[in-house]
């Protein structure tokens, strides 16, 4: 073979001058040539001194090949130079390197294929010369036989870990657990450590204990069982059936009982059912979800389920049947005829959207699939359909689109007013200004018109940015309750004589986390809002309660989430919306009041707030029947907060130290500056992170007491500004000066707590109060 190693031929050695004539001698050469197993004998230097016909069918070599050649041309390469060490070692000491009796090794065939050898070898000296022989045996046969056997084992272990059935093996005569397999998990419950060395009985397994009695007795006599039905009790409780066959085996000296069970419970129940149902109804599943029913050609229910009963909101399947699906079930009985003239030759169809009447009148969407059955003849005559209600789900998309439409325009409106409040900031500043200049009387009333349009304004970017959940606030711990009762006599002024406010508030009523100034907010826009919607009078009525909110309300409420929650109610008596008004409260400027009437604000303020508070609203109105909204806020423990009091805003404070001003818009930059230089401030000023680090640098013998930077700005943020330049300036102080941030000052608009920030716009005084608050506070 190419690729066999080439032994190159040697003359073949003189045969030994010994005799070999005796009787033994031949007999032992009858051995040699009859042995299974290859017998070779080499010299000191290896060479091959002789070998039997055995050694021609292990290594492939005829025996003429073999003599005069060195041993190690049946070996590995590997193995070759270590055999004549080994040799070299025990000529000279006569130690061996290990034993020499079923030594493992590997041979080499002479086609290249390593064969697995057991090798016992033995010396002899003879004239001061050693030869040694050694009995190799093939191990390819056994190896064979051990892979098939492993493969076997591995097959059969597969066969068991795979096996849906429950297969175990228990000691006898206690029928102590000693393996499970998973199958007996998925069956009972219990994983393999909760039932090794337990007993059925212990693990309360076991429904009927005197059958599994009998099943043993039996096994003891017979030594097998077969087939024997049973019930058990899972982990869980449940009761189920199984089919056992067992049978008695010995494992390490000890009786056991393997067992394979086999769960036909679903098979008894479906026995059970079929036993118990019409042959009408067998093909109808009655515990299915959706609606199954059988219907003729003309409308009448000739079979249904109790999910369709259900769905259809009849009390029992008898009150369903025998009534026409056209004219009673289907909103428009055109539809169901459009449909038979379309799917009836198809024979099948699916996903079909309907409109249906429930009893009460109220009409459902409803998913059909199914087919067409004909008669005898291949008329047909009826169809079986599956009915799935998907009202709800319909009503979570809308909602969903709705979701997604409010946080774009959330999005928009934050950015529109971030922008805004920057050019808000320009104007109120120079106003400000003008108006300490001395101007004459009717120049001052310009200026104030100014400053009042833009404090106007300023207050629309406030409520839009509450509305995009931008808007900075400090939230604490608070009682609702409390707070309602502060506010209550303003709200009997703001919805006049003719509307009776009426509140109920819960006793003990769980505290929450908010903005106190929003919560107000908040109230406030819900009762304006009511009042508005009652102009000849009625009742308006603020109602506080805990709440939990469960699984089934959050499937039906498109972003609320379960948990404790108190809420917040507000209802009138007003005029009520329909649903297409319902769709858009929450909309920035949306309104249906007359033009100059309102800003369409109101509404949109509430709903950025509580979602802002992690909370959720929910709006309920009819035309004529009035409004309800109910808001839900995470429950918060704690002690509720006390309100701080309002600062003396008579005294504008000055100073004398050294400010960094970081603003990327060029008109608020300048404005600030001259603000702070007429308070007596030195100013430094740069557009930019890059420029201010720069500044730092070079006016480095300056000492800089406080650093005001805007929050957003092109590259680096003012955040990173500011950690950089502590580095540079320990004991820095920071304020921070912002529209709106969702940065890491402010984390999704709360306020981080210790964190200085002016919201723009701003004026003088807020400015130089802030500025002193930072320049005085400690680190």
């Amino acid at each position: 073979m190419p690729n066999s190693p080439r032994i190159p031929r040697k003359a073949k050695p003189r045969a030994p001058s010994t005799a070999l004539g005796s009787e033994t001698d031949q007999l032992l050469r009858v051995i040699a040539e009859t042995a299974a197993d290859a017998i070779i004998t080499i010299d000191e230097r290896s060479i091959i001194l002789f070998a039997n016909p055995a050694a021609e069918r292990i290594f492939g070599y005829r025996i003429s090949e073999m003599l005069g050649q060195e041993v190690t041309t049946l070996m590995p390469t590997y193995l070759r130079e270590v055999h004549r060490a080994a040799l070299r070692r025990y000529l000279e000491t006569g130690q061996k390197h290990t034993a020499w009796s079923a030594l493992d090794l590997t041979g080499l065939h002479k086609s290249g294929r390593e064969i697995p050898l057991e090798i016992s070898l033995s010396d002899h000296a003879h004239d001061g010369k050693r030869t040694f022989t050694g009995i190799v045996r093939d191990l390819s046969d056994r190896a064979r036989t051990d892979m098939q056997l492993r493969q076997t084992e591995e097959k059969y272990a597969r066969m068991i870990q795979s096996s849906p059935d429950a297969i175990t093996l228990r000691t006898l005569p206690d029928c102590r657990y000693l393996e499970v397999n998973p199958g007996f998990t998925r069956l009972t419950g219990y994983a393999s450590e909760e039932v090794i060395g337990k007993t059925s009985a212990g693990l309360n397994l076991l429904v009927d204990s005197q059958m599994h009695g009998e099943m043993l007795r039996k096994l003891e006599q017979e030594g097998n069982v077969h087939e024997e039905e049973f019930r058990f009790r899972t982990k869980a409780g449940e009761i189920r059936s199984a089919r056992v066959s067992a049978t008695r085996v010995t494992v390490g000296g000890r009786p056991c009982m393997l067992s394979i069970t086999h769960d036909i419970t679903e098979r008894k129940r479906a026995e059970e059912s079929l036993q118990q149902s019409e042959s009408h109804f067998r093909s109808l599943v009655q515990d299915a979800p959706y609606g199954i029913y059988r219907v003729a050609l003309d409308g009448k229910i000739l079979a249904a389920n109790p999910a369709l009963v259900n769905m259809l909101g009849y009390d029992s399947e008898a009150d369903l049947i025998d009534r026409n699906m056209g004219t009673e079930i289907y909103k428009d009985p055109a539809t169901r005829q459009r449909l038979i003239d379309e799917y009836w030759t198809k024979k099948e169809f699916k996903d079909v959207e309907v409109e249906w009447k429930r009893r009460d009148g109220k009409v459902i969407k409803v998913r059909l699939s199914g087919r067409a059955l004909g008669d005898q003849q291949g008329k047909l005559s009826c169809f079986e359909v599956f009915a799935e209600d998907v009202t709800e789900r319909r009503v979570l998309e809308r909602q969903l689109l709705q979701s997604q439409k409010m946080e774009a325009i959330g999005r928009l409106a934050g950015g529109i007013a971030h922008d805004f409040n920057n050019l808000l900031g320009v104007i109120l500043g120079h106003s400000e200004i003008l108006d300490e200049s001395g101007l004459s009387p009717h120049l001052r009333k310009s200026t104030a018109a100014i400053q009042n349009a833009a404090e106007r304004a300023a207050a629309l970017t406030m409520q839009l940015l509450a509305f995009s959940r931008k808007q900075i606030i400090e939230p604490r711990i608070m009682d609702i309750n409390v707070s309602v009762g502060e506010i209550e006599k303003l709200l009997h002024r703001v919805i006049g004589e003719d509307i009776e406010l009426i509140t109920r508030l819960q006793p003990h009523l769980a505290c929450v986390r908010m903005d106190p100034g929003q919560f107000d907010q908040v109230l406030m826009n819900l009762v304006v809002n009511a009042r508005d919607a009652m102009p000849s009078g009625g009742k308006l009525i603020i109602e506080t309660a805990n709440a939990e909110l469960d699984e089934t309300y959050v499937r039906q409420h498109l972003g609320a989430t379960t948990g404790p929650f108190v809420m917040l109610a507000v209802s009138d008596t007003g005029t009520g919306m329909d649903s297409e008004t319902l769709s858009h409260i929450f909309e920035p400027f949306f309104t249906t009041k007359e033009k100059g009437k309102g800003t369409g604000l109101g509404l949109s303020t509430v709903y950025g707030i509580v979602k802002q508070s992690g909370g959720y609203i929910m709006a309920y109105s009819e035309p004529s029947h009035g409004s309800t909204f109910k808001i839900y806020f995470p429950r918060a423990e704690g002690t509720p907060a006390v309100r701080g009091q309002r600062a003396d805003r008579d005294e504008i404070p000055r100073g004398t130290e050294t400010i960094l001003v970081v603003e990327d818009e060029p008109a608020l930059r300048e404005l600030t500056r001259g603000l702070l230089e007429d308070s007596g401030y030195t100013v430094l000023e740069a557009a930019g992170v890059k420029e201010a680090i720069e500044t730092v640098r070079r006016d480095g013998d300056a000492k800089i007491h406080l650093l005001l930077t805007d929050v957003v700005m092109p590259g680096m943020g003012g955040h990173e500004l500011a950690e950089q330049l502590l580095r540079i300036i320990p004991g820095l102080r920071i304020l921070y000066m912002s529209g709106y941030t969702d940065d890491v000052v402010a984390d999704r608009g709360v306020l981080t707590r210790g964190t200085l920030l002016i919201q723009k716009p701003f004026t003088k005084s807020a400015l130089l109060r802030k500025v002193r608050g930072a320049l005085d506070s400690t680190l």
